[in-house]
């Protein structure tokens, strides 16, 4: 991982204050160093305040801005800082911001939308930037990416964002991976969440990191700026500033990681054929520069991830949360239903009931998806098209099980059938024994899966009786470490729920129940998960927490992190389990993901509603037959971050 550290600073400024705006963007360089920020972005025209206007045609205003700028040189040892200030070029006048690293100033890039609307008269003043790479007081300056020691970076100023051309397009083409920009974006109700979406759109239309940084308070009488500050990657805000602060200066900071950028990019066809199809020299010129890096701390990265990575951000009883859950169960219904009636050769929905989460989950699908045939004009009538069974085996199956899948049945208003496999499962394992020539030698996994294959035959002998659809209850955990059975409760008609992790079914459920007053599901969530086709069985002794599986899920599947980052990122998540423990649990999960591709390619039709999805059908191509020792050798040794 190339863990970044980076400052978006909010300050305030008085036009033309030199040394009190110097001394403010002084103490906020001293913080971030302190803060082992390796990057820090400034609001525009913070040297000499945003609010110019006519005074920026003296041209001691450019001069002193300079000047201000290196003595903040000094000040940069062991950090990048974007600086923005004035520039006085061939008697034209530039809105520029300066690269500072290591006490050097390296290169100034500059504007080139200038608004001339509502407040805005910049046109009067400025010249905008037409593109190219020149020279400024022996430093490079206009399009530029600077190759820094720990990943490309680059710059815009304020408007350059809100265009539909903004410069950012190309510099990312020539490879920079954060993108910085220093503004001055005047304060109006609840424009700060205007900026955040615009924000967030820009790294994920970039592939990039988007650093935002603002003026906060008034500078020359007119304007109030609400200051603020925002840090994006493409799927998430990884910071946000506060607004309209009291204070003089703000810093608020966050860790990214340079090597997701790298590898969203790598996948992304799209931004392949974008970056390759200009001339690097159309684009501007990348400027290497020298100097140490050292990774941002894993801790503070790993405390800004959300707490849990298939659900929204915020606390689960929050609004957005609810939210979330509400429209994610609506996909899922609507999805299922849909498929049920554009197939057109069905009756009605069969589920297996095993008290469990997956089938209580596929079941509450069936009743709403059936109550929505027809566009709900035959509502009434669901109960008919759902039919449900109870396939106990004596030797395993509890009273806990059945009770509970029973009350949730009449609860919901269905039929309930219960059928004995018990002497189909001892059959099973007598002819087992018999073509192994030795009862004996009858492993227990098979003594296991021989009574999910009774199930799986009956249930599929009953669907061609009884026209109806058979619903596969797995789910995204279970099908990422092969914990189902090939020929037994991996095969079906549809799979409603693959696509959904074990911890993500149990927060749908629970927000279910409560929304819609479901008492019987509490049973259900009480018991821990478990197949019972051994005694005393449980799901998460068989394998690891749920927790901790559905974080490696994320971790390595869908960010592509190796093993070993896994695993140290699980050393700060997951403190409750010994360093060791994870270790393990994150090397079994390693192996069982790359051997159980086979069963994956296997898998009945699903629906995709996340982002990670294993269907090799969707999108999701691993190889079936490949090696991870390399990955699993390096964790056995592996140190904490």
């Amino acid at each position: 991982m190339r863990l970044v550290k980076i400052g978006v600073a909010a300050v305030s400024q008085k036009v033309a204050d030199f040394a009190g705006n110097t001394n403010r963007l002084r103490a906020v360089i001293e913080t971030a160093r302190a803060d082992r920020v390796h990057l820090l972005v400034t609001p525009e025209l913070c040297i000499s305040g945003y609010s110019l206007e006519d005074r920026v045609w003296w041209p001691d205003i450019a001069r002193r801005s300079w000047t201000a700028l290196e003595s903040l040189a000094p000040l940069c040892q062991g950090i990048s800082v974007f600086v923005g200030l004035p520039v006085r070029m061939n008697s034209l006048i530039y809105n520029g911001v300066a690269l500072v690293h290591d006490t050097k100033i390296r290169g100034l890039i500059f504007k080139k939308y200038l608004p001339t609307y509502s407040i805005f008269y910049e046109g009067r003043n400025w010249t905008p930037w037409n593109g190219g790479v020149t020279e400024y007081r022996g430093v490079p300056a206009g399009d530029l990416v600077f190759r820094m020691p720990y990943g490309m970076v680059s710059a815009e100023v304020c408007e350059d964002l809100w265009s539909p051309q903004s410069p950012a397009r190309a510099r990312v083409q020539l490879g920079a991976e954060i993108v910085c920009n220093c503004s001055a974006s005047p304060f109006t109700p609840r424009k700060n969440e205007a900026r955040k979406r615009l924000v967030q759109g820009a790294a994920a239309g970039l592939s990039c990191v988007y650093a935002f940084a603002n003026t906060l308070g008034l500078d020359n009488s007119r304007l109030v700026f609400d200051g603020g500050g925002i840090i994006a990657k493409p799927e998430r805000l990884v910071a946000v500033g506060p607004i309209l602060s009291k204070k003089t200066w703000t810093l608020t900071s966050g860790v990214v990681d340079l090597d997701e950028i790298s590898r969203t990019r790598a996948e992304n066809s799209t931004w392949r054929a974008t970056a390759n199809g200009t001339p690097a020299d159309c684009l501007g010129r990348v400027v290497a520069v020298e100097g140490d890096y050292r990774s941002a701390m894993l801790g503070e990265y790993v405390a800004a991830m959300p707490p849990d990575f298939f659900s929204a951000d915020e606390a689960q009883e929050s609004n957005e949360a609810k939210a979330y859950l509400d429209e994610l169960f609506d996909a899922l219904v609507l999805g299922l239903r849909d498929y049920f009636e554009k197939v057109g050769a069905f009756q009605r929905f069969l589920i297996a009931l095993s008290g469990g989460r997956d089938s209580a989950l596929c079941l509450l699908l069936a009743v709403h998806a059936a109550r929505a045939f027809k566009e709900g004009t035959e509502a009434a009538r669901f109960a008919e098209r759902v039919h449900t069974i109870y396939l106990p085996n004596d030797a395993f199956s509890s009273t806990a099980t059945h009770d509970a899948a029973k009350a949730l049945a009449a609860e919901l208003g269905v039929p309930f059938k219960v059928v004995s496999i018990k002497e189909e499962a001892a059959l099973a394992l007598a002819k087992a024994g018999e073509i192994l020539g030795d009862p004996a030698a009858v492993t227990p996994l098979a003594k296991q899966n021989l009574q999910a294959r009774v199930r799986g035959a009956m249930m599929l002998n009953w669907a061609n009786s009884a026209f109806g659809l058979l619903l596969v209850t797995s789910n995204l955990s279970e099908a990422a470490v092969g914990y189902t059975t090939t020929g037994g409760d991996n095969q079906g008609g549809y799979s409603p729920i693959a696509n959904l992790p074990k911890t993500l079914v149990g927060r749908l459920l629970e927000h279910i129940a409560k929304r819609d007053g479901i008492r019987s599901m509490q049973q259900i969530l009480a018991m821990p998960p478990s197949a019972e086709l051994a005694a005393d069985q449980q799901d998460e002794r068989d394998l690891m927490p749920y927790v901790v599986l559905d974080d490696l899920l994320y971790l390595f599947a869908r960010r592509r992190m190796s093993l070993a980052d896994c695993w140290r990122v699980l050393c700060h998540r997951r403190k409750e389990h010994s360093p060791e423990q994870l270790r393990e649990w994150t090397g079994k999960f390693g192996r069982l993901f790359a051997q159980n591709q086979w069963k994956r390619e296997q898998l009945p039709v699903s629906m995709k509603v996340l982002e990670l999805d294993l269907d090799p059908k969707t999108g999701f191509r691993f190889p079936v037959t490949q090696s991870i020792q390399d990955e699993l050798d390096e964790l056995s040794s592996a140190l904490p971050g």
